[in-house]
């Protein structure tokens, strides 16, 4: 593994609360799997045995309805990890995970962090850390999805891409319209109709680019300060 893809796994909320050293030795030998876009990494209730950290690219999480209806529940970006319950609690998943773009994921042995987690206690903290603070954030979006109107959602979403930028602000849209439509929990209808009242927010959408006037003023309507 080079530099670069070691830095991206470090960034990782349990990578980052250790030392170097132990963090190479849980990693291994392990490299970055390629995966294209639609290609399954696992399916809900499957059993699986590794855990999952995203190198470059996208991976969706999506459960399925008795309906058969699939409802994107996260999507993970470079540095986020997932399946870690699962693998180390011996659990089905409570998702399944396919690529939403051409990505890199590095797949780590349960087995050998579970083995780390006995002979170094120091080191569950961390991994205590990483659960609660995705559950925190699971809960946090059910909130959001549940109690904001459909422009507060999607002025969140383009707040978070922008980052910490300000005034104006270029970017592109991460992955597929569908996609974040369902991860904001509405239909893509809804989702068009939720960006076509933003250009009175000074936003401006050209196929996948997004121009916005003033990144400041799209927090503030996302946090309903307007």
């Amino acid at each position: 593994m080079d530099a670069a893809d070691f830095a991206v796994v470090r960034s990782n909320m349990l990578f980052r609360a250790i030392d170097e050293a132990l963090a190479r030795d849980i990693v291994g030998d392990r490299t970055p799997r390629a995966f294209a876009k639609g290609q399954v990494l696992f399916l809900e209730g499957d059993r699986i045995d590794t855990l999952f950290l995203v190198v470059s690219g996208w991976v969706k999480l999506m459960r399925t309805s008795e309906d058969g209806i699939d409802t994107v529940v996260a999507i993970n970006g470079a540095g986020e990890s997932f399946g870690e319950a699962a693998a180390l609690l011996g659990i089905p998943t409570h998702a399944g995970a396919e690529a939403a773009a051409p990505c890199r994921v590095l797949v780590l042995d349960a087995d050998r962090l579970r083995s780390r987690l006995t002979a170094d206690a120091d080191l569950a903290f961390p991994m205590l850390a990483s659960a609660s603070a995705h559950l925190r954030v699971m809960v946090e979006e059910l909130e959001r999805l549940k109690s904001l109107p459909a422009t507060r959602r999607i002025a969140g979403f383009l707040s978070d891409l922008a980052g910490g930028a300000r005034g104006g602000a270029t970017l592109e849209f991460p992955y597929e319209k569908t996609l974040i439509a369902g991860r904001l929990g509405m239909t893509p209808e809804s989702f068009s109709r939720g960006l076509a009242k933003l250009r009175e927010h000074g936003v401006r959408v050209d196929r996948e680019r997004v121009e916005i006037a003033r990144v400041e003023a799209l927090r503030a309507l996302a946090r309903g300060d307007v």
